[in-house]
């Protein structure tokens, strides 16, 4: 059994979405990738707060910055110490 499938083994499949609601891709402490966007909401070089389909993300860290924003996708880099769901 793989890594996707043990998490999914502990929910039923009422409690999975239908859809992922986003993806992340992270980078070490330098970068983060992230999907499924719908906008940015708030942007310092200390907090990046996104905008998802249902609820949003919050980005904290230290020098923050977005190297690419397009289509749902974004790109933040910096020293990044936490990605929180909100």
């Amino acid at each position: 059994m793989g890594f996707i499938d043990s998490i999914k083994s502990c929910f039923s499949p009422d409690e999975l979405p239908k859809e992922p609601i986003y993806r992340a891709v992270i980078f070490g402490d330098g970068a983060v990738y992230l999907e499924n966007i719908c906008s940015i909401i708030n942007y310092t070089s200390e907090e990046i707060t996104l905008s998802l389909k249902k609820g949003g993300l919050i980005v904290t860290g230290k020098c923050l910055y977005i190297k690419k924003y397009c289509v749902g996708d974004v790109v933040i880099c910096g020293k990044i110490k936490a990605i929180e769901r909100v």
